[in-house]
């Protein structure tokens, strides 16, 4: 659990493998299908992105790669395990979504060759958050668009109360429960908490040479999306 909130990259990548086959079925569980409707969202944010290619960071078994219309999508992931349920998923040939093994803070792609980077639920676990988001500007055109959705610690008194009630009672035992790695949904609460808020989210990519579109809560502010415009270069 140490390595796993210190964000060692071979602990996250071992974990995402051992509840990789229940991943999906969790995540609709423990969210009680909230994580649906946020995908959307993220995936709507992408309306401000210029023509070109788009990057899905982070993918997982890549709900968002393919659920993004009308562009060529690249999804992309350091657990071999996911990517492996990702390509299952993508169903029917012709689909416009290719697959790769990819860290985020050492993208295999060339600079400026992506009109917009999503990611969901993914920044949480960088072991670097300013290089990831560095690495991101490299491969972003100017004026491409970011977008982060995240889980958060609710601001709100009685929004964390409840959140926290509802992670000790339901998220912890019925991960353990569901999932090959029982730890991994101890890991999940914990490593929200040591993860800063969206302001501070927010003040990062400003930092890096990003303009903040938009900041905002979701569900009460469980989880938050994050818009940027890339504008370097």
């Amino acid at each position: 659990m140490d390595e796993r909130i210190a964000r060692d990259p071979a602990a996250i990548r071992a974990m995402f493998a051992e509840v990789a086959p229940r991943y999906d079925v969790l995540n609709r569980m423990l969210s009680l299908r909230q994580d649906v409707r946020w995908r959307r969202l993220l995936v709507a944010a992408l309306g401000q992105a210029p023509a070109g290619r788009v990057l899905d960071l982070a993918t997982g078994t890549g709900d968002v790669a393919l659920a993004i219309p009308g562009r060529v999508v690249t999804g992309a992931d350091f657990c071999l395990d996911m990517l492996v349920i990702a390509r299952r998923k993508q169903g029917r040939p012709g689909r416009r979504v290719t697959w790769a093994a990819a860290d985020a803070l050492a993208l295999p792609f060339p600079s400026g060759c992506f009109a917009g980077v999503v990611i969901a639920f993914g920044v949480r676990n960088f072991a670097d958050l300013a290089a990831g988001f560095g690495e991101i500007s490299r491969v972003l055109v100017a004026g491409g668009i970011l977008g982060v959705l995240e889980l958060h610690r609710p601001e709100r008194r009685t929004v964390a109360a409840v959140s926290r009630l509802w992670n000790r009672l339901v998220v912890t035992p019925v991960g353990r429960l569901v999932s090959h790695d029982g730890s991994a949904y101890a890991y999940l609460p914990a490593s929200v908490d040591t993860f800063p808020g969206r302001a501070r989210l927010a003040e990062l990519l400003r930092a890096q040479g990003y303009g903040v579109l938009a900041s905002r809560d979701l569900s009460g502010g469980i989880a938050a999306l994050t818009v940027a415009r890339w504008e370097g270069r």
